[in-house]
């Protein structure tokens, strides 16, 4: 029993890591509908399914993805929330990588109204939600790498997509 033991926590470890790891996908951005290669400017509109826990147990899928051409307004809401979802364009050339912060889907706040009539601030949780990223697309990107960030866990890598 005891010469067991060792081989049992080795593969239940190996799971557990199996589990852990972030998930990726490739996408080709030319086989998208509306591509249009005379077009100098495109933009990126990806919609991605998380389900989970936030803080790195979260699990991505790329639910749908589009393109449009035109230039894009550099629009973002602010995050407000310890608790959200960095996005960090990867370039193979010198081109300046920008992070984008997004509200978490699975666990963010909202303001309600209670029944006096005042407004609130409240935590919302679910355990499925999607988060859509609309970004232009310079020349040379490589990948999008998507974070978890908490403040119990920091920021930790949960999706990569890679672009060919």
């Amino acid at each position: 029993m005891l010469r067991l033991f060792p081989s049992v926590a080795i593969a239940l470890a190996g799971l557990l890591m199996l589990g852990c790891r972030s998930g990726r996908s490739v996408l080709t951005v030319s086989e998208l509908p509306n591509y249009d290669t005379r077009s100098p400017d495109h933009i990126l509109f990806l919609n991605f399914r998380i389900t989970g826990k936030p803080g790195g147990n979260e699990r991505v899928e790329l639910a749908s993805a589009n393109v449009g051409n035109g230039k894009m307004k550099d629009l973002h809401r602010p995050v407000h929330f310890p608790t959200h979802i960095k996005a960090i364009p990867l370039y193979n050339t010198s081109t300046v990588e920008r992070e984008m912060l997004f509200e978490h889907p699975l666990y963010h706040s909202a303001e309600v109204s209670d029944p006096s009539g005042h407004m609130r601030r409240e935590e919302i949780r679910a355990n499925e939600g999607t988060l859509f990223i609309r970004m232009p697309m310079y020349p040379g990107l490589n990948r999008l790498e998507l974070f978890s960030v908490t403040p119990e866990s920091g920021s930790v890598k949960i999706y990569t997509l890679s672009f060919n």
